[in-house]
């Protein structure tokens, strides 16, 4: 069942491990647990006793993110919240209180100081859409956190994407299309049949490039595997995309992204035809528009409820990557499959933690519902397609468009 289904990929992350374990604290070798999670004893008891007293504590380093930058635990603040994030116990309000305190005090410390330091500014807590703008906003080192990782990867695929579609508009729009048809600086133009093959290739190729940026898995295995991957997830990652830049660009009209420069609605579909090879009775298109009409609604209106944050939107495309159906296909990638999902949900339960979210289970249950949509959509749209053939109306395979 689904539940059995959700409860088998959570439960992967906590699985016990017969292999040499350490201290998820301070690194040193353990035995037994303490406190439900892989910690020594001495980690447990000085957790217990500031949870207990509630003594303030203060970063040695005064930024909060000793972890981070892969230091030992001498700081006992990040000891401190290190293990209250792997416990997912929220932090105190005297805690936040604390931190939040020092980092401002150490923001107008930087500001004084040299401004040739090479330490790289933080990047800001507040959620933002994701798109070809954010490649230049997003920070780039050594110590980038997980999920910075895949929304610089992300943004990569949307920066592909936008050139590459700008090369198959047919005609420049004009001033009257530019006006109404813009946002956040990019000029939608209606999609066209066309078009539509050319666009599928170009988010394939950048599929494939986001996959490479955001995993060491899918960069160390060759360019067959790497295709083979992004072609059983395609139709997943590229629902998920249209939803989720629908839900931004058209919240509140019946108006869907085809693609990253086009949209499609019910006023488009008939100049959307027109470019099609052969003709298409008026029942045809009244059938077009009806099924059109549904996709939109069962795309936009779950994801629009359930909001994801940039955050879960690219862990949300790192799961349709490595889809348990993928681990099913070929025992070669199964391994890959069960670690990247175990590092992504992990990293989500971390991140829920570090923003004091104590009921994050039932906000990672609403992600896989969302999940689950997405994936009755692709199967509407493939039996909805093989129908349009039938009607002479799509006569390419998309399954070999993208190898």
């Amino acid at each position: 069942s689904f539940l059995t289904r959700i409860d088998r990929r959570v439960c992967a992350m906590y699985t016990a491990t017969t292999e040499k374990r350490e201290c998820l604290i301070c690194g040193d070798p353990i035995i037994h647990a303490h406190l439900g999670v892989d910690a020594c004893r001495a980690c447990a008891i000085f957790y217990k006793r500031h949870a207990t007293f509630r003594k303030p504590l203060v970063c040695r380093r005064g930024t909060n993110d000793c972890y981070e930058k892969n230091l030992k635990p001498s700081c006992r603040q990040c000891r401190f919240v290190r293990f209250a994030t792997l416990l997912g116990q929220p932090l105190t309000a005297e805690d936040m209180k604390a931190m939040k305190s020092q980092t401002n005090s150490n923001d107008q410390h930087s500001d004084t100081s040299d401004p040739n330091s090479e330490e790289s500014p933080k990047c800001e807590e507040e959620d933002h859409f994701l798109d070809h703008r954010s490649f230049s906003l997003l920070p780039s080192t050594s110590h980038e956190s997980f999920f910075d990782r895949l929304k610089r990867a992300y943004s990569m695929l949307c920066m592909i994407r936008k050139c590459g579609e700008l090369g198959t508009h047919p005609i420049p729009l004009s001033a009257k299309e530019e006006a109404e048809m813009v946002s956040d600086g990019i000029k939608f133009a209606p999609g066209l049949y066309s078009n539509k093959i050319p666009n599928l290739k170009i988010m394939f190729a950048s599929l494939i490039q986001f996959a490479d940026a955001s995993f060491d898995d899918f960069h160390r295995i060759s360019s067959d595997s790497k295709h083979f991957i992004a072609n059983s997830s395609f139709k997943l990652l590229n629902t998920l995309d249209s939803a989720y830049r629908s839900a931004h660009h058209f919240p509140d009209d019946d108006t869907m992204a085809s693609g990253y420069t086009t949209y499609y609605n019910e006023s488009t579909l008939e100049p959307f035809l027109n470019s099609c090879p052969f003709r298409i009775s008026k029942e045809t298109l009244e059938e077009l528009k009806k099924g059109s009409m549904q996709m939109i609604d069962m795309k936009k209106h779950d994801f629009k409820r359930v909001n994801p944050s940039s955050e879960e939107f690219v862990a949300m495309m790192g799961l349709c990557l490595w889809s348990q159906e993928l681990a099913s296909l070929s025992d070669e990638y199964s391994e890959m499959v069960e670690r990247n999902r175990s590092q992504i949900m992990s990293e989500l339960h971390k991140m829920y933690a570090r923003r004091g979210i104590v009921d994050y289970a039932a906000r990672l249950g609403e992600l896989m519902c969302l999940l689950v949509n997405i994936e009755k959509v692709v199967t509407q749209v493939d039996e909805d397609m093989e129908v349009y053939k039938l009607m002479n109306v799509w006569t390419e395979d998309f399954d070999k468009l993208r190898c």
